[in-house]
């Protein structure tokens, strides 16, 4: 019976390290005197609802980091003509570099687990030991990623914001200063011009919302980063046609210029910057 389990457990390990492998370019850690910001999400292109704020973040020379947990390899869209697999995981990663110039941010860290498979177990454990380590190697002051919801409910959104809150809550670096939780408001969504796709239609029915009062981290940010945002939408072809980007980061945006974040504690203070404590 020991044998069997030993057994077991090496094959289960072997597993999990297959099926995730961090590729990247080389990322030198910051100075302990620069501040950090580590963004985590699940596909290249979730970081679309927080690029305009990462670009503005870029911009007052704060180092900033893009995780993203998987390879993207099964967002088929009719319009690209990429089946699922290698091909579309290959054009993906290259969205994501793109991306990243774009936003003036560092190369992303691509963790490369398969696409809607990040709910298997052995997949939660190393991604659990990858993102503690990543936490280690780069010691963000801020980290942000997708409230519980997933923004629109999309399993792999659930899964990446759980794991990044339970290794966040556990500080191991003790350098971790907050982490926020991008949120949407139902007024915004209200106020939103009509959707005529429907994608976009689609994802402005699904979004999570968050009540205002828990949203204390209201972010502003300029026309110009708005429009690198949207410039850096573009990179992520594979997925959206152009009117649906259009649309999306019209619903993205939020009226007046302004991200809003739920701090994962918890607070009743505003904020208006994220590394207001």
């Amino acid at each position: 019976m020991n044998k069997i389990i030993t057994i077991i457990c090496l094959s289960l390990l072997l597993t999990s390290c297959n099926k995730g492998t961090t590729t990247q370019q080389e990322v030198k850690p910051t100075s302990p005197s620069k501040k950090t910001i580590m963004a985590v999400f699940a596909h290249s292109d979730d970081e679309s609802t927080i690029s305009p704020i990462l670009s503005k973040y870029a911009k007052e020379g704060v180092n900033i980091y893009l995780v993203l947990a998987t390879d993207g390899s099964n967002g088929v869209s009719p319009h690209a003509n990429i089946p699922a697999g290698d091909s579309l995981a290959k054009v993906r990663a290259q969205e994501a570099l793109c991306t990243t110039k774009t936003l003036g941010i560092n190369p992303p860290i691509l963790l490369n687990y398969t696409d809607g498979e990040l709910a298997k177990m052995e997949n939660l454990f190393s991604l659990d030991d990858k993102i503690d380590n990543l936490f280690t190697k780069y010691k963000p002051d801020v980290v942000m990623s997708f409230g519980p919801g997933g923004y629109y409910g999309h399993p792999d959104h659930r899964i990446v914001s759980n794991i990044v809150t339970e290794v966040f809550q556990k500080n191991k670096t003790k350098s971790l200063k907050q982490l926020l939780y991008v949120g949407v408001l139902k007024e915004d969504l209200e106020a939103a011009p009509k959707i005529k796709t429907n994608m976009a239609s689609w994802f402005k029915e699904s979004l999570k919302t968050t009540d205002k009062k828990f949203l204390t981290y209201r972010i502003p940010y300029s026309e110009d980063d708005y429009n690198v945002g949207r410039e850096a939408l573009g990179c992520c072809k594979s997925q959206y046609t152009t009117e649906v980007m259009d649309e999306l980061f019209t619903l993205i945006g939020q009226k007046e210029r302004i991200l809003y974040f739920r701090p994962w504690n918890g607070s009743e203070n505003i904020r208006h910057d994220v590394f207001e404590y």
